[in-house]
């Protein structure tokens, strides 16, 4: 069982490497965004993100799990290749008919999304770089599945390090600083396509394997919809609160919510990446439940724990890294935007429970329930309070979405939460947050040191708490043995 999660950790760790660079971009770009961008202007920015990615929900046609799973159960390598170009060619179609129709519908779709029709140009861009975003999920899906886990990584960081330098030359050398942000997010991965399209040409042969192709269609249609409602459940609160309120709290928003998204590039995203191959070859294993059961608290540890660390630090941080000071009030919104974090990382386990018996429907439902207490959950709580509404109604759907999830799993493959692990985990994570927001120490030093002593607690709480198993114990201390003796000698 340890190794097994060990090896998770690890695919994670290798995969994170990308993850982490395009987040890092993000903080590295933050001061130019920032001193280039009013705080208006950065909520265009955030609703822009926002809409590439819903954008790329549908484009992808949710076809992650099913490749996966299609491509390693195919025996024949034939049929392997001829099934990669289906899937490349029905992309391929698809992807160029949404294009047209965003194209002609541009205007009325700006105004929808930002109450103007000047930002049409931005539409443009979205539905490119969620067509270009498609296509180079697709090729570096096929190292995931060959675990080339390295040259992903590689590739992956060298994407994000040409987007940098191209983000960077718009905002400081032209005067198309909005749109030039996003023209490099097309440049960028459609220059690492070029490099891995001989690699992906071996792996396609010219064939159309059209009963391979309409059942990863069947299967994957519900999850393409499921995604789309998930990433509006993830994005939503920003346009209502748009709609609502003003820009200048859309930016608020989405600052305090990038801040949170670290924990997403940091654990969730890499997690996930290697999960939804691993997961598949450890179903059949007598602990595969067990398994997933401890991954689940592991992952909710992980996630709660970084969170601590990023909550506490923020107000410290967010003065170096952004140069405008109208900005720095977003610190106040993280801790609890960001308490939404395990939730949704967790949700991802969750849902392997339909992709098992192949009733993605619930995945579906789920979300949907999830967005429709998130949606009425914004319009009832912004109005009252705010972005704190919508900090809290995203929390709250998040914790909807796992119970939710939990409950449909009893009708197919059930493992079970440690429920009252992940409560404890929680109340440690208020109790030594929010004595930070609440009381204010002026002196620095005196404020570092017991937010590093926070820290610390925050394991020896748990143990305390007897959260950790004797198996546990014993592995944590042999790793702290281990590198003890490595520093010493």
């Amino acid at each position: 069982m340890i190794q097994d999660i060990k090896n998770t950790l690890k695919q994670s760790a290798i995969y994170g490497l990308s993850r982490i660079s395009t987040k890092l971009i993000a903080f590295i770009l933050l001061p130019l965004l920032t001193l280039n961008f009013t705080v208006s202007e950065y909520g265009i920015y955030v609703l822009t993100e926002s809409l590439w990615q819903i954008l790329w929900a549908v484009f992808l046609f949710g076809f992650e799990s099913g490749v996966i799973r299609w491509y390693l159960e195919i025996t024949d390598n034939t049929r392997k290749k001829r099934f990669l170009f289906s899937v490349s060619l029905f992309l391929l179609i698809f992807n160029l008919v949404l294009v047209c129709i965003i194209y002609a519908f541009s205007l009325p779709i700006s105004l929808v999304v930002f109450d103007k029709t000047g930002y049409s140009n931005l539409i443009v861009f979205s539905s490119l770089i969620a067509v270009v975003e498609t296509f180079s999920f697709i090729v570096f899906l096929l190292l995931r599945i060959e675990e080339k886990a390295k040259a992903y990584s590689i590739l992956a960081v060298l994407s994000t390090l040409i987007s940098l330098l191209l983000q960077i030359y718009f905002l400081q050398y032209t005067s198309y600083k909005l749109e030039g942000v996003f023209a490099a997010k097309i440049i960028a991965p459609l220059a690492i396509l070029m490099i891995l399209l001989p690699y992906f040409i071996k792996h396609i042969k010219i064939g159309f394997e059209s009963e391979l192709l309409k059942g990863l269609l069947k299967y994957s249609f519900p999850i393409m919809t499921a995604s789309l409602v998930i990433t509006l459940l993830n994005q939503v609160s920003r346009y209502i609160l748009g709609n609502l309120t003003n820009l200048d709290d859309v930016g608020i928003f989405g600052l305090a919510s990038n801040i949170s998204g670290l924990i997403n590039f940091l654990i969730v995203s890499p997690f996930t990446l290697a999960f939804a191959v691993l997961s598949w070859k450890k179903l059949s294993d007598s602990n595969a439940k067990r398994f997933f059961t401890k991954t689940t608290t592991y992952l909710f540890f992980g996630v709660i724990f970084i969170s601590l660390i990023i909550v506490l630090f923020t107000p410290n941080l967010i003065k170096i890294f952004t140069l405008r000071t109208e900005y720095w009030i977003a610190s106040k919104y993280v801790p609890w935007i960001i308490l939404s974090m395990p939730f949704y990382g967790i949700h991802f386990i969750g849902v392997f429970s339909f992709y098992v018996t192949k009733k993605t429907k619930y995945v579906f439902y789920s979300y949907t329930i999830a967005l429709i207490v998130n949606v009425a959950l914004n319009f009832l709580l912004i109005p009252a309070f705010g972005i704190y509404g919508a900090s809290i109604a995203n929390v709250i759907s998040f914790v909807v979405l796992v119970v939710i999830i939990y409950i449909y799993s009893k009708q197919n493959y059930f493992f079970e939460y440690e429920w009252s692990k992940i409560f404890t985990m929680l109340v440690c994570y208020l109790v030594l947050v929010f004595p930070f927001f609440y009381f204010e120490i002026s002196n620095l030093v005196l404020q570092l040191i017991m937010k590093f002593t926070a820290v610390l607690l925050f394991p020896l709480l748990l143990y305390v708490f007897k959260f950790f198993e004797e198996v546990e114990v014993k592995n944590i201390k042999g790793f702290v043995n281990k590198y003890l003796i490595k520093l010493k000698y």
